[in-house]
């Protein structure tokens, strides 16, 4: 073989090693949902018409309809976490997910992360999430059902560049909380575990 045509094959040898070194650690990164918490409830603007159905839900005996008909949208604090087990730095713009409480979908969000992670590091970034009541009514039944736990689920995907091109990393990540926890937690200040 010429010189010139072993210095182009070692080269191209030495090039897609690298770039399958790239790719490996871009297939390492795991994305995780590290805490949930509840930020706060925005309530409804009260009418004739919302104090009618209160007062009906609440003579009626349905009193998680009362409380809910005094409620528009739940903020949730989501915590995620990214990590690198691969072998370079790794550089993420962005990430979406869908939400779901006890398998009903009840959001969906878009989050702008713009974080390079080096090899084996993990940064968290936070998300402020607004689940609407309307959304969050399919679930209530299954809410009560599960003596206030709720089986949280996020279905994602973060998005990476390589070379110019946006490659998605699809995650899921499931985490559990106890609403009684959450509100003795709110009005106490402490935690009940």
């Amino acid at each position: 073989m010429k010189p010139a045509t072993t210095i182009v094959v070692i080269a191209g040898i030495i090039i897609a090693i690298i770039v399958g070194l790239v790719a490996y650690s871009y297939t390492q990164i795991q994305v995780n949902l590290f805490d949930i918490s509840f930020a706060e409830i925005d309530w409804a603007q009260t009418s004739l018409s919302t104090i009618l159905k209160l007062e009906l839900d609440v003579l009626t005996g349905n009193w998680l309809g009362a409380a809910l008909s005094l409620v528009q949208d739940i903020k949730l604090n989501l915590l995620f976490g990214l990590t690198n087990h691969g072998l370079f730095p790794v550089y993420i713009p962005d990430l979406s997910y869908d939400l779901s409480i006890n398998g009903v979908n009840v959001g969906h969000g878009n989050s702008k992360v713009d974080v390079t992670i080096n090899p084996g590091e993990t940064k968290s970034f936070p998300v402020l999430q607004h689940v609407l009541v309307n959304s969050l009514k399919p679930a209530v039944s299954s809410i009560i059902d599960a003596n206030g736990i709720l089986d949280l689920k996020v279905n994602g995907t973060a998005y990476f560049k390589l070379l110019g091109l946006t490659m998605p990393i699809p995650f899921e990540s499931t985490k559990q909380i106890s609403i009684v926890d959450e509100i003795k937690k709110h009005f106490t200040g402490t935690s009940f575990q």
